[in-house]
Parts: structure tokens; C-alpha cells; sequence
């Protein structure tokens, strides 16, 4: 189990740095949603650094995406 959620949040964090590389003015915006509103929460409640804030958001958003890899990951297992 250790090893498939170290797994999963390596593709995590892999899939969060893609969809904050790409900007954010295309149909890909959505995709960085969980991530960017807690950024833009955090951002406006403490008032600290836009970089802060990024990562927070790049931390957010690996550790959403890397859950959804962790339940396939889980789901792939079964069916084996």
C-alpha cells in the first residue's frame, strides 16, 4: 500500500507541474481549479507572496490528482 501512494503522488505532483505550466487562458483552466482556488484563498486570508501561493496551489492540486491516481492505481489492483 506504501508503495502505491508513493506512486500515486509521484503522478501527482507529475500531472499539478504540467497543468501549472500551461497558461491558464485555455480550456485547460478548469483542470487547475482545486489547486488555484485554495492559492487564491490563502493568498487573500494572509495576504503573503504570489509564489507562496503558487506552490500552495501546486501542492493542492498534486495531492487531489494524486489521490485520483492512488483510487485507479487501487481499482487496478483489484481487477488483477
Amino acid at each position: 500500500m506504501k508503495r502505491s501512494f508513493m506512486i500515486a503522488m509521484g503522478i501527482g505532483f507529475l500531472i499539478s507541474t504540467v497543468f501549472m505550466a500551461i497558461p491558464s487562458t485555455n480550456e485547460w483552466a478548469s483542470l487547475e481549479l482545486p489547486g488555484m482556488g485554495a492559492a487564491y484563498l490563502f493568498w487573500g486570508a494572509v495576504g503573503n507572496s504570489v509564489i507562496v501561493g503558487t506552490a500552495i496551489g501546486w501542492a493542492v492540486n498534486a495531492v487531489v490528482y494524486g489521490l485520483v491516481a492512488l483510487i485507479i492505481i487501487g481499482a487496478l489492483k483489484i481487477s488483477n
